[in-house]
Parts: C-alpha cells; structure tokens; sequence
C-alpha cells in the first residue's frame, strides 16, 4: 500500500477507517435497536444524554493520561476495552437478556472507556506528521474517516436483514480489536519538549488545572471552542432524531438511515477531499463562516419537506440532496479548525487541551439531550431541525463579523 504522507501516517488513516466502519454499522444497529426496544423519544434522548456524561468527567483525566504515559498503549489498550464491551453488549441481545437499563451501562462504560483513550489517539497524529502538512493530514483522516462511514453505512441496513442486530454490533467490536493491533504497529516520535512525570493521583487535578489556565491565554482556541459548543449542541437533534425522522417524514424503515447516512457521508468525502487538496490556499476565518453557514442552510432544508406536498419519491431525492450538502459542508469548517488547534497547541499540552476543550464540547450535549427528552412531542423533528439549522447561519455570521480579520493559523 502507498504511503500518504508517511508509512506511519497511512496505519493511522487506516485504523481510522477500520474504527469508522464498524461504528457507523454500529451506529445504525444501536439507534434501530434502542427505537424498536423503547419506541420513545423521551427515552432515545435520555439514554443520549446519558452516555455523554461519563466523556465530561473522564476526559479530562485522559488528556493527563495522554501527556504523561504513552500514547499507543492507551490507545490501543481503550480498543480492546471497547471491543469487549460492545462484544458482550451484542451477546446480551442475542440471549434476549438485554434489558433498557442495560443500555444505560453500556453506553457509560464504553464512553468510559473512549474518554480516556481519545485524547491519546487525537494527539498521536501530529507527532508522525511535519507542521506543514497539518491540513493535509488532518484532511484525509476525515476523509478516511467518512468512507469508512460511507461503507458502513451503505451495508448496515443488509447486514441487519441477513445476520441481525447482534452480528451487525457484533463486527463493530472486531473492528475495535483490528484498529488496536494497527495503532500497535505505529512508530513515532515524540515531540513533547518537557514529559509529565507518571501523576500521583492529586497531581491530575494539577495538570489539569495547568490545562486550563493554558486555555485561557489562547484567544483562538477560545473562539474555536465556543463556536464547536454551540455547534455540537444543534446538532443533537440531528444525531438523535434521525429514527424518528427517517420514519415520519421518509416513511421508511431502518433502509432510510442508510440513505440518510450515505448521503450525509458522501458529501463529507467530497468536502474532505477538496479540503486535502486546497485547504492550504483558503482563508481558514472564510472557510469556517461558509462551511458553517452551508451547514445551517442544508440543516433547515432537512425539515422543509414535512411542511410541503411532496411526493414520497420526492421527498427521498430532496433529502438525499440535503444531506449530501451537508455532510460536504463539515469539512470545511472542521479542517481548518483542527489545523489551528494543532498548531496553536504545545506539544506538551495536546493531550490536557485536546481533553479539556472536549469536555467543554460535549458538556453541550447532554443539555441538548435533555432538551429533547423535556420537549418531548411538542415540537416536531421537523421543526426542530429548521430552528438549529437557522441558528447555524446566524452564528456563522457573527464569527465572520468578529474575526474576519483575524488570522486563524
């Protein structure tokens, strides 16, 4: 297999695609699993909200973990973690033991287990790249990151017919223990000008607190956390949503997340791989309001057809289309983002910063997933996707109007 970039940097890409393909299978077993186990949205929202909670307080204690031990064990060791996980979760289903409280310790173990191995993953990349190619790289591991998607995506829906949701969850813990063995086989170096030492236990409260006041002198990744906030926290009623969605508006079946998905990815491939080729040439503070204001755009076209008379045919084109677009519009706010906190970071402080803006993030989440769990149905998907997909725009504007002359990295 050709490089790209570098024989280290491909093993990375392609631990990433394997680990993508197997959660987007995932991805679609789970969903359709938890709608036809509860059937309630209050529920779907709850059980979402759930399973980010243990990523707020975890994280930060992996990005210490990230910046004092190394980085390939626990990574590769969250992995196998995982695979375990999602393996006895599948098991449980084909026994027909699996019950809904079930579903809440699972999804908190194995968000244990991602958040304390993430932020090693995360800061692996730029000790086996050169700053220059930053955009590049990070590009393409987007890129490989939605074809592995794309893939899963495209086959979820058969492989649930023919095998069943315990098989489809089933491979996604395989592809867990493969991606651990790549990671293994990565050699790079470390770039860190000072190493942690090995933390006792109140020295992580330390170093993350070195973390955070390293934050707060870095105006940029300021910016760059609120607007990722905010955005993260439109975006639950998309992630949650999507059953229901699929069901009322498409009038389909599980088929209907794939098609959803597929586009949405299709989309992501597209914009990445522009973002690989020219990102070096846009302006990041430009390519950031456009992507972000497409996003908002294409968001609130998802809701339009339950308010229109189209035809089912129709319906299924338009939003093809839409969320093709949308998934395009991802990288080219998501790129230019991950290059500035790459190089606005130390090495030394990747794995603290990385956990900590993280947390920040995903702290949005479990608000949105309350919000939905507390809106119930008062508010229609539809409609809901229409107030994010407005509220994208605006902010796209307002980030223009304030930083516009700023220069991002």
């Amino acid at each position: 297999m050709k490089s790209i970039i570098n024989k280290n940097y491909t093993k990375l890409l392609t631990a990433t695609f394997i680990t993508r393909f197997g959660d987007y299978i995932d991805s679609i077993a789970f969903s359709w699993m938890v709608y036809v186990m509860t059937g309630s949205r209050v529920l779907m929202g709850t059980i979402f909200a759930i399973s980010i909670i243990p990523n707020i307080i975890v994280l930060p204690f992996g990005g210490v973990l990230a910046d004092a031990f190394n980085k390939k064990t626990i990574t590769v060791l969250g992995d196998l973690l995982r695979s375990l996980s999602v393996a006895i979760l599948a098991v449980f289903y084909f026994l027909n033991i699996l019950e809904v409280w079930h579903l809440f310790v699972f999804v908190s173990i194995n968000s244990t287990f991602e958040s304390l191995a993430d932020p090693a993953r995360g800061s692996i990349l730029p000790n086996i790249i050169e700053k220059e190619d930053y955009v590049k790289g990070s590009s393409w591991i987007g890129t490989a990151s939605s074809v592995g998607a794309l893939i899963g995506l495209s086959i979820a829906a058969v492989l649930i017919a023919l095998f069943g949701i315990w098989v489809t969850i089933l491979i996604d813990a395989f592809t867990f223990l493969l991606s651990g063995m790549i990671i293994f086989s990565i050699e790079f170096k470390d770039k860190r000008e000072t190493v942690a030492e090995k933390p006792k236990v109140k020295d992580y409260f330390i170093l993350i607190g070195e973390g955070v006041a390293y934050l707060k002198t870095k105006g940029v990744l300021i910016a760059l956390l609120l607007l990722a906030s905010f955005v993260n926290f439109s975006m639950v009623p998309y992630n949650i949503l999507r059953p229901i969605y699929v069901s009322e508006v498409l009038k389909m079946g599980v088929e209907g997340l794939s098609y959803l998905g597929v586009s949405l990815l299709v989309g992501m491939i597209t914009g990445g791989y522009l973002m690989g080729f020219k990102g070096k040439k846009v302006n990041p503070i430009n390519a950031i309001a456009i992507g972000l204001s497409l996003v908002g755009l294409t968001y609130m076209l998802l809701g339009v057809p339950a308010y229109t008379n189209f035809s089912v045919n129709t319906t299924l084109i338009f939003v093809i289309l839409m969320s093709f677009l949308f998934g395009a519009s991802v990288p080219i706010v998501t790129a230019p983002m991950n290059a500035a906190i790459m190089k606005t970071t130390a090495p030394e402080m990747r794995g603290r910063l990385s956990s900590i803006m993280g947390v920040v993030v995903l702290c949005t989440m479990p608000l949105g997933g309350f919000a939905v769990s507390i809106i119930g149905d008062s508010i229609s998907v539809s409609l809901l996707f229409i107030i994010m997909g407005m509220s994208g725009i605006l902010l796209s504007l307002i980030f223009w109007l304030f930083n516009r002359n700023k220069k991002l990295v």
